[in-house]
């Protein structure tokens, strides 16, 4: 079992009590949950993403009902092939038939007894059942609370169950990924690897900014971190990035709000580090949505030079240039459009592609990813990805460099998309990356490779590529 996590409760309309008869009555969370259920259920019927759902739908809630739906939201999606296969064994009939609502409540209240240790099992058997009734029928509120009890009776045994699958099945179900992407990274990365990959998806992300220095003073930054009692620490091999272990307690100060500090994965900075553009120059940001890279780019060019920002949805392109403006950049120009069918001639000195991908090194962030891809989605990316290239390689001017990068570490989606650019683009050669950035990162001299489990970063591949003067 994983290790369980606090939680406290909050007031909010009755509250449950202890069926044991204890006189202690806790504040209820019904309304918490319901929305839980209804936020997974949209996940899970209409493709919705979880984060921009979490953002949206809870601005009405109390901080502590917030971070209850957060933690279950998220908890859930990390979790869902386990809590499946739980109430897979107790349910009678097709568990793949029942009502995504129902399924949705039993997975809510599964992941908060196997979970989370200072909410009592009652009130959360007890919510479920009430959130049952009022929705469905006096039926469904018994099957609910059938399943819960047998839960609470059997779970030991199914522990046993569970010790004693298939090893592939097992692994699949203690780490909660699907079959067909355990096995794939089994074959790619070997065992130890690819059981590192999955704990390490199913971790709490630690969060990091990037400080802005076209605004930020790094002396005040770091003062009124320490001022403030926030707990951070900086990158050792990328300064200008930093983890925020208190991300309640950052958002409070209003850095980002100011564009002194912008959330940013340090991953995402490798790219914008090897393409190295300087003051002057002219640089492209092929699919620059939502902007940290972009920044990250008129940083390093001091606001001096051409800055192209393109992005094709209307409105990603005004997020864009709104979170450029508080950036305090003004050298870039965004504009919404195709990358793979660019509304100019110009031949630019630097390009940045960061493609479209899998995403499959962003799973800790993107908790619903693993649910909604499949290996088609890997393929099909490869073709969008090779198209995008091709446009790059237009625009780039004789004796320039681009830089290609994915948050993604499935091999098609990289080398094979590289190898393919390769073979038809005579005209470019990949850049060794040797000594010009910390030997941890490489991947056989000529790419970077960042693992979750390996350089507390998200998943992502880099390549430089030069084109003949």
């Amino acid at each position: 079992m994983a290790d369980k996590k606090n939680h406290r409760t909050n007031a909010s309309a009755h509250s449950p009590k202890d069926p044991a008869g204890n006189n202690e009555q806790l504040p209820s969370q019904i309304n918490a949950r319901t929305k839980i259920i209804e936020i997974l259920t949209r996940v899970q019927t209409r493709q919705a993403y979880t984060d921009k759902l979490l953002d949206k739908e809870l601005n009405a809630f109390s901080e502590v009902d917030k971070g209850l739906i957060t933690e279950v939201v998220n908890g859930v999606l990390r979790w869902q092939f386990r809590l499946d296969w739980y109430l897979r064994q107790l349910y009678v009939g097709e568990y793949n038939n029942l009502i995504p609502d129902v399924k949705n409540n039993l997975r809510s209240a599964g992941y908060q007894l196997m979970f989370l240790d200072k909410i009592p099992p009652y009130a959360v058997l007890n919510e479920a059942v009430e959130i049952a009734k009022s929705k469905y029928n006096q039926k469904t509120a018994n099957l609910i609370n059938a399943i819960l009890r047998n839960f609470l009776r059997q779970q030991k045994k199914l522990e046993y169950v569970e010790m004693n699958l298939e090893y592939l099945e097992r692994l699949c179900v203690s780490y909660s990924h699907p079959e067909w992407l355990v096995q794939r990274w089994i074959e790619q990365w070997g065992v130890d690897n690819a059981l590192a990959l999955c704990k390490s998806n199913n971790e709490r992300p630690v969060l990091s900014i990037r400080l802005n220095n076209l605004l930020a003073d790094a002396e005040s930054f770091f003062k009124t971190l320490d001022e403030n009692n926030v707990p951070y620490e900086q990158h050792p091999d990328f300064p200008e990035f930093v983890w925020i272990h208190d991300f309640s307690e950052f958002r409070r100060l209003d850095f980002m709000k100011k564009g002194w500090a912008s959330v940013q994965d340090i991953s995402t900075g490798l790219p914008v580090r090897l393409l190295n553009p300087q003051p002057g120059e002219s640089v492209m940001d092929m699919c620059a949505a939502p902007g940290g890279k972009s920044g990250f780019l008129a940083d390093k060019m001091k606001n001096q030079g051409f800055l192209l920002s393109v992005e094709k949805h209307m409105n990603r392109a005004k997020m864009l240039k709104d979170n450029l403006n508080r950036y305090g950049v003004t050298n870039a120009h965004t504009v919404a459009a195709d990358a793979t069918d660019l509304p100019t001639d110009r031949q630019f000195d630097k390009i940045l592609l960061d493609a479209p991908c899998s995403g499959f090194g962003v799973l800790r962030k993107r908790v619903d990813l693993k649910w909604k891809r499949s290996l088609n989605d890997v393929m099909e990316m490869q073709a969008l990805q090779l198209k995008l290239l091709d446009s790059a390689a237009a625009s780039l001017r004789p004796g320039g460099v681009m830089v290609y990068s994915t948050c993604t570490i499935e091999i098609e989606e990289n080398e094979r998309v590289v190898e393919k650019f390769l073979e038809k683009h005579k005209d470019f050669r990949q850049d060794k990356l040797e000594g010009e950035i910390p030997g941890q990162y490489l991947w056989n001299k000529i790419s970077v490779r960042t693992f979750p489990h390996r350089h507390k970063m998200d998943g992502s591949f880099i390549v430089r590529l030069r084109k003949d003067a």
